[in-house]
């Protein structure tokens, strides 16, 4: 970009027109040149104040892209712009037409909503724009009040919001279609499309969850689709040019070729209604799968997490078997080898049964009452046999 200079700004004011690339253009080289945000500033007002009625609103929309788009930048231009603009918006609203005064409203309404300004700031700048308006008069002659002239503003921007609004492509579709139909005299083709889109959308836990089945059926039925039906467009490019172009009508000489093109012309409009119907059809059906589409990847992204959350709780759970086990099998490791000790039963007699302990008891008996009779003549007791059973078992 060129050297910033006041006279090639002035230049380049005076060839600004209202079309928005020259308006960018141009903000974008004062933004580029912003460390002389006030002699750019300075230069712009008093461009400004020269210039005809008809383009200081394009001041202000040059005004009101700088100031935006050098936001990220810098508030340089918001603050120095700042200290010029009441000034501005009373200059332009001197004279200013119902058109300067809805693109006046309009970007005090973008600054407002955008918090470019405060509210008091705003304010100001609204005062300054109906401070200087004096009475007007219309097509009539008659005078009207600055608040009859600002609802007639309001009322002119709402038709030309309206107006917009019917300039839509959709809007143009819709009337197109019709004034085909009423021009054809066609008959209902409300039911010419059979194969709508139905697809089932079920709702777990708040979710939304889309039937796969029919979701995969609606989308083969978009194979058979109105765009996809090639008999159709190929008997629409059958048609002669004569039907699609009024220039050629000039070649009809004589009645029969006249009722002939006629006749052509309202098969074209009834086949060309039904395959538009047709195709508004399949743009609203490929509208509800898309939407469906992204539901249905959605809920499958919200499985796909739940699932992995699932999966690390699993793996630490399978770390933690895994380290117990390897503790358990070093733990068995660690303990001795039974088969290696000493057997503690292989050199031990076995233990003495009742009838054994009783033989003994008793053969001990006898030999003790042998012994007593041969040193005594007199017969032994009960009782002594008793202490002689007693003795011999605790022996």
């Amino acid at each position: 970009m060129s050297g910033f200079t006041s006279e090639a700004l002035q230049k380049r004011l005076s060839e600004l027109n209202s079309s928005q690339q020259s308006i960018q253009t141009l903000s974008l080289w004062l933004i580029h040149h912003r460390k002389h945000h006030a002699a750019i500033v300075q230069t712009w007002f008093k461009e400004l104040k020269k210039a005809r009625q008809n383009r200081k609103l394009t001041f202000m929309y040059l005004a009101n892209d700088v100031i935006q788009n050098s936001r990220k930048k810098g508030p340089e231009f918001t603050k120095e712009f700042g200290l010029f603009l009441k000034a501005a918006f009373e200059n332009v609203a001197k004279e200013a037409d119902d058109k300067t005064w809805v693109g006046l409203d309009r970007v005090l309404s973008v600054w407002c909503e955008r918090n470019i300004y405060d509210e008091f700031q705003v304010a100001e700048f609204r005062k300054a724009i109906g401070t200087k308006k004096g009475p007007e008069t219309n097509k009539n002659g008659k005078s009207y009040s600055q608040k009859n002239l600002k609802s007639n503003v309001e009322i002119k921007y709402k038709r030309e919001k309206q107006k917009s609004h019917k300039n839509s492509p959709d809007l143009k579709k819709k009337k197109i279609a019709t004034s085909a139909s009423n021009h054809c005299n066609t008959v209902n083709v409300n039911a010419s499309v059979s194969n709508k889109v139905t697809v089932t959308d079920k709702s777990v836990n708040g979710d939304s969850v889309i039937d796969t089945d029919n979701l995969i059926k609606s989308l083969q039925q978009l194979e058979n689709s109105a765009s996809s039906d090639a008999m159709i467009r190929e008997k629409i490019a059958s048609f002669p040019p004569e039907v699609s172009d009024s220039t050629l009508l000039e070649k009809i000489q004589d009645k029969d070729a006249a009722e002939k093109l006629s006749k052509q012309v309202e098969e074209a409009c009834i086949l060309l209604v039904d395959y538009n119907t047709r195709l508004t059809q399949e743009l609203e059906d490929r509208k509800q799968i898309s939407l469906l589409l992204t539901s249905f990847l959605k809920h499958q992204k919200s499985c796909l997490e739940s699932d992995e959350q699932k999966l690390l709780e699993y793996k630490e759970k399978l770390r933690k078997i895994t380290q117990v086990r390897t503790e358990l099998k070093s733990h068995l490791q660690n303990l001795p080898d039974l088969s290696l000790l000493p057997s503690v039963t292989g050199g031990l007699a076995p233990l003495p049964s009742a009838g054994d302990l009783f033989s003994v008891a008793a053969a001990r008996a006898a030999a003790n009452i042998s012994s007593s009779t041969s040193t005594s003549p007199n017969t032994a007791s009960p009782a002594d046999y008793e202490t002689v059973i007693a003795s011999a078992l605790n022996s």
